[in-house]
Formats: structure tokens, sequence, C-alpha cells
């Protein structure tokens, strides 16, 4: 079977939704329409790795996540459609019978999975990466060292990127953006985007609306992949304010918002990232806003999160 040349559809499309409750003009970046495995920002992400680990001499992925990760099972779509072995680690703490569409897909590419306890993952990472080695591979694992440190570089290059594509949008179209928010969990994102506005010298106001962290270890995250060596500059926001409990929890507000962006726009957002983050948005600018801006909401993916969210919905 032929292989696919253009893995990500890129620039993606931004569309305009109209104006929000507090009266500022919502643009979305439609990176759920990256047109590899679902599309979201895993997509950018795992692209960059791949390229990472090439340079590197890599010849086996391993990555770590979730049951239902979506970085998993992107990384092993990747590697699958490059015929490239990949092992996930996967964090067997919560759900680890779960059959996530993110695990199912990532099943069927054939990667070969390792579950642990997220109290044994660096030494889990370093038994795997020794035991691959002996077999004559040279292991790639993503986050860097066992500890998952190391990789910050790689990993921001996807949305740094993506940050020349808003840029771009802005110029050729005439908008000119106050804020640009996103559902922030590792910080990878964030960090790419930042550096980017900064190479730039963008003046938006980037927002991470946390998905599980509180404000001090997400921005630290955020800190570290974009490369900040001690205090930020006051360019990173990351507000914790929205997080519902923490890790995919959620109440009626993201529900209703999930609800309403699909009977609307016919437009998939899901409870664990980007339904969360949406609503976040609204709430802080329902606050914070002054009625004016013109915002655009970064749609970072995660469609089978989505599925997977009908189905609980549909459990008696």
């Amino acid at each position: 079977m032929m292989k696919t040349q253009q893995l990500l559809l890129n620039p993606t499309p931004v569309q305009y939704l109209g104006k929000l409750p507090g009266g500022q003009d919502i643009f979305m970046k439609r990176d759920d329409l990256l047109g590899f495995s679902f599309g979201g920002n895993k997509c950018r992400i795992a692209v960059a790795f791949l390229e990472d680990m090439e340079q590197k001499g890599g010849d086996l992925m391993v990555s770590y996540g979730s049951p239902g990760s979506n970085l998993n099972r992107t990384v092993a779509a990747l590697c699958k459609s490059r015929d490239i072995p990949c092992l996930l680690i996967v964090s067997a703490d919560e759900g680890a019978d779960e059959q996530t569409f993110n695990r199912q897909i990532a099943a069927g590419t054939g990667a070969r999975q390792v579950l642990c306890g997220k109290a044994d993952v660096a030494s889990t990472v370093e038994r795997v990466m020794e035991e691959a080695r002996k077999r004559g591979y040279k292991p790639y694992y993503l986050y860097g060292d066992q500890y998952g440190m190391g990789n910050e570089a790689a990993a921001r290059e996807a949305y740094r990127r993506a940050y020349r594509e808003i840029r771009g949008w802005q110029q050729e179209t005439g908008h000119h953006l106050t804020h640009i928010f996103h559902a922030s969990g590792t910080g990878m994102t964030q960090g790419g985007l930042v550096v980017g506005k900064r190479e730039a010298g963008g003046r938006e106001e980037i927002i991470g609306i946390s998905v599980a962290r509180d404000e001090a270890r997400g921005a630290a995250a955020v800190r570290r992949y974009a490369g900040d060596q001690g205090e930020d500059d006051g360019d990173i926001r990351f507000v914790a304010d929205y997080r519902c409990g923490g890790y995919g929890l959620y109440d009626g507000d993201i529900e209703r918002t999930i609800e309403e962006m699909m009977n609307s726009h016919g437009i998939a957002l899901d409870p664990t990232y980007t339904g969360k983050a949406y609503a976040g948005m609204v709430k802080w600018l329902e606050r914070y806003g002054m009625g004016t801006e013109q915002v655009m909401f970064i749609h970072t993916g995660g469609l089978p999160l989505y599925f997977d969210y009908l189905n609980r919905r549909r459990d008696p």
C-alpha cells in the first residue's frame, strides 16, 4: 500500500464562530483537522518527536501515557505508517482495564504495550530501554531521560511552528488577536506557543486553561518547555480555576458546552481537554474580558475521547 507523503494538512483552517456571551469575537484554529489519526496537537508533537528521533539515529520509539492517551495513540499510528517499531508504556494505576478508543486504536497498530504504576514509570522506562538496547535497537524515549527530562526542545518545536501559522493568518486576514486560549496539560503546547510568540514579537496573551495541574506546577511545566531558566518574564499565563476537581473530571457546565458546540457548529469537544478548556475560557472572559477582544481558541483535538464520553453517557 502506498504511504502518504504529507503527514499533516497544515496550516489548519481558522473558523469564525461568532460572538461569545461577553461580546468577544471567537475564532477557532482547527488543529483537530490535521488529517492524521484524528488530528489534534499530539499529531504535531508526534511528528516533531519523529523528526528528532531520526536526527539522533533512533530506530525504536518509546512513549508513555494513560490508557486514554492521545499521544500514545498518535505515536503508535505514526510509527506504524512509517514501519518504525513502537513501544507504549501505559499507566496502570487507574482504568488499566478500560478499553478506550485511543487504546484500541493503538493496539490495532501492533505496538507493544507495557503496563506500570505511576510510581514505577522511571524504573520501567529504564528497564525497557535497556532491554531494547540488548536486542540491538537504538531506543528513543520521547520525554527524554527516565524521569521525563531533557527533550523539551523537540517537544516545543511543534507549536513553535504552529504559532507561525497563527501569525501568518493574522497578517493575511488583517485580524489582530488579543488572546489565544487552549487546553494546557503537560505544558508542551503552551511552551511552544510562548517561544514562537517571543521570536516573532507577538503581542497576544497566550492563556493555557489547566485540565489538571495547579497554577504553580502547571506554570513551571510551561516554563520548562519554553526553555526558561528560572522565573518567566510575565508572558506565561496558566489558569487553574476551571479544573473541575482534576484530570478527567467534568460538570454540567462542561457537558452543556460540549452539547452546544456540537449542536451549533457540528464540532466535537471532549470533557477531558477541549470542552473543559473552552468552558473555562468563556468563564474567564466573562470575568476579565472587556467585550472587544478578538480571541482564538486552539482546538487541540482528542476526538476519540469524545466518543468515550458518549459511551459513558449511554451506560446505565
